[in-house]
This record gives structure tokens, sequence and C-alpha cells, in this order.
């Protein structure tokens, strides 16, 4: 547990309860950068067991797809661009068996749909916010069959590894992989990454996750349906039983899976006006 007290000042300054507690950034909210350099070179992957396909990408990155439901989507200043986009990845796609059903270009926004005859999806993870050496390429090696290896266990197919060397980015990579899908991605078995900003309880996710790699103290990378955190502060410890009580009841009323909860006791006493914080809350549950 490192400097709960200071954690706990910064908690003050949180809303309340709400519904937005909860609101993720959707996929179709976020522009990848675009830098114009030499197109990325196809790779074989050497001892791979699934086969997937190696890419590097060095500032092309409208090459570099963002994925949600059955389609794949980048931003490419010009048609021509799309089509490069459209022209490494089909075969991949093709490959892995999807079949490639339509695409569509509109002001910079580029969309490629497929259909799988086995009704699967693919998603995507980016390795940037995990920590691990950057200048170290043998190190970053070492973690992607550190992610890789989990997928293929878990029958999740990795069909590309992107290996960015970009100014946008420390040097780092991003994965494609298959899965199943859900009407509500949030509930969809993916490799997902859970870092708070505090130390995770990692016990209390050991029977509702796969836990992948041990990030940090406070950062996990996981197989599973997304996860949700929330700590609170209290008084003592029937403070504490209150805020968990409240909480299981909003995300009920949220349709939102509540896993676990730990009550920590802060390394010194917070005080804020007529309050005295003696415990800190720490809540799980499925988004």
């Amino acid at each position: 547990m490192k400097r709960l007290a200071l954690i706990a000042a910064a908690m003050l300054s949180a809303s309340a309860l709400s519904a937005s507690e909860l609101n993720t950034i959707s996929a179709g909210d976020i522009k990848i950068s675009k830098i114009d350099i030499p197109a990325p070179v196809l790779q074989p992957v050497e001892a791979a067991k699934c086969n997937h396909v190696t890419v590097e990408i060095t500032s092309k990155l409208y090459l570099m797809p963002q994925t949600s439901k059955s389609l794949l989507f980048t931003y490419a200043k010009n048609e021509a661009e799309f089509k490069e986009f459209t022209a490494l990845w089909t075969p991949i796609l093709n490959k892995f068996g999807m079949k490639v059903t339509g695409t569509e270009y509109k002001n910079e926004f580029g969309i490629l749909n497929y259909e799988s005859p086995e009704g699967l999806v693919v998603r995507d993870f980016l390795a940037e916010d995990m920590n691990y050496d950057a200048l170290s390429s043998t190190t970053i090696v070492k973690l992607q069959h550190e992610l890789l290896e989990p997928l293929e266990q878990a029958g999740m197919t990795p069909i590309a590894a992107l290996n960015i060397k970009n100014e946008v980015f420390r040097p780092t990579f991003k994965l494609y992989y298959l899965t199943k899908p859900d009407a509500n991605m949030d509930h969809e078995v993916q490799l997902r990454q859970l870092k708070n900003g505090e130390d995770i309880d990692f016990d209390l996710l050991a029977n509702s996750v796969k836990l992948v790699k041990k990030d940090a103290s406070f950062s996990m990378v996981y197989i599973g349906k997304l996860l949700g955190f929330k700590s609170k502060l209290a008084t003592d410890t029937a403070a504490a039983a209150v805020s968990l009580e409240n909480y299981k009841k909003f995300l009920a009323e949220n349709k939102k899976e509540f896993i676990a909860s730990k009550v920590l006791k802060l390394d010194e006493p917070f005080t804020s006006g007529d309050h005295t914080f003696n415990y800190l809350l720490n809540m799980y549950f499925f988004q």
C-alpha cells in the first residue's frame, strides 16, 4: 500500500456517485495522429505458434487500425492512404478466415468491414501504458511474447503484431487477435489493462479474470471483461460498510456486476473540515 494518506487528499476532489463515473471513452472518440514516411514492411514471425503477421510501423500510422464491432477503422488523409491500408489488412484478415465485405472512405475516415464464418471479431491491445524499459528492444520482444502466449492458450488467435517506432509513441507494440463478440463490448473477453494509479488488490480479482502479467503493484494486464474500480474514503469501518452497500446498489441500478471489495487503514489519518478519514474502501466490478 503506497502513501494512502496522500491519495485520500486527492480523492476529496472526486464527484459524488453518478452514472457518469462509469463512462468510458469509445474507440471512435480517439483520432490517430498521421505522419507521412515509408510504408511498413511485412515480416515473418520466427517460430510463431499462431503464425501471426508482424508489421513495423515507422510513421504511416494510418496503417494501424482501431477495432470496433465487425470492422477496422482508420484515419487517412486521402484515398491513396486508405487503399494502402486496405491492401495491408485484407490479406491479413483473409489469412485468418475473415472475409472483407466492404470498405468506406469519407472525410479522412476509412472503414473496412469483415465477417467471420466462426462469428469471431478482431480486437486490439496497445502496450504503451505498460511499465517496461522502452529503450531495450530485448525487453519489448520478451514482453510481446508474454502477452501473445496467453492469448494463444485462451484460444484468442493473434493475427498481427505491430512494432511501433514513431515519435508519437515511446517504442511499443500493438497486438490484434480474435475473440467472440458481445453486443456490449465491455462484456467481451479481451486482453485488457487495469491501471488505477493505486495498488491493485490482485487477490480479489484472481477468480474473476485471467491474470496475464502483474505489470507493477498498480498495473495488471488480464484477459476478461472490462474491470471497473472505485475508491471511497471512510471515517471508520461502519461508514465504509454503508458506502459499500450504497455503491453496490448504484452498480445494480446501472447493470454492473460487483466483484469484491477491501477496506484498508490509511497510513495516517486525513482530516478535512469536520471529518477525519481513517480508512479507504476499494471496490472492483465489471463494467
